[in-house]
């Protein structure tokens, strides 16, 4: 039987409007239609978003990123792929939605303090400002409507749902989600450490 399995979003679900959410929104739909077997995969915000902070990190140990006060239980694209395979090879989730989230609540600060104590090192949180966090993504290349985009889906950290952990990570894989932790461990060598004239000079200046 042919069937299709839909990477989609968890804000689907939960009336977002933004750019990304409406794409996705109008997949699933086209989907549905075409009378073909699915399932959908709504993930929350991936762990491995947390790469992005690897170049601040070295640089200066401060992450800044916008929307403190968003958390969201960010789950691990390992586990995303750990439910794509039942679904694609076994039967029994057809007609399906699965809503794919980590174990635990988290605000950038808590992500940036788990970083710190899997690392080792003294890092730190900072606010950034959304309008600032956009002019940056569009000079590194983005394009201003993709970038107005990935904000957006940022913004939806502050609503309620996106900090509900559910298990169907564990309905469908008979295991628990990873953690944060977990996930921070297994790509630890991916923060590179900051130069060693640049730790010294932090050193020589926080005396």
């Amino acid at each position: 039987m042919k069937r299709i399995v839909k990477l989609s979003v968890r804000n689907v679900g939960h009336d977002a409007t933004d750019p990304i959410t409406a794409l996705h929104r109008a997949g699933e739909e086209a989907i549905r239609a075409s009378g073909i077997g699915w399932t959908f995969l709504r993930p929350t915000a991936f762990m491995s978003n947390a790469l992005n902070w690897a170049g601040m990190i070295a640089a200066d140990q401060v992450v800044y990123a916008p929307f403190a006060a968003g958390r969201a239980a960010v789950v691990d694209p390992a586990d995303i792929a750990a439910v794509a395979v039942p679904c694609l090879t076994e039967e029994g989730h057809d007609h399906r939605v699965y809503e794919l989230t980590g174990p635990d609540p988290l605000s950038p600060s808590d992500q940036v303090a788990i970083l710190g104590r899997v690392l080792g090192r003294d890092l730190r949180y900072a606010e950034a400002d959304p309008a600032g966090t956009l002019a940056q993504m569009v000079s590194y290349g983005m394009s201003e409507e993709h970038a107005h985009a990935v904000i957006e889906l940022f913004r939806s950290t502050v609503e309620p749902y996106n900090s509900e952990p559910t298990g169907d990570v564990t309905v469908v894989t008979g295991r628990s989600a990873r953690s944060f932790t977990d996930w921070a461990q297994a790509h630890r060598n991916e923060f590179p450490a900051p130069e060693a004239g640049q730790h010294a000079a932090t050193i020589e200046e926080s005396r």
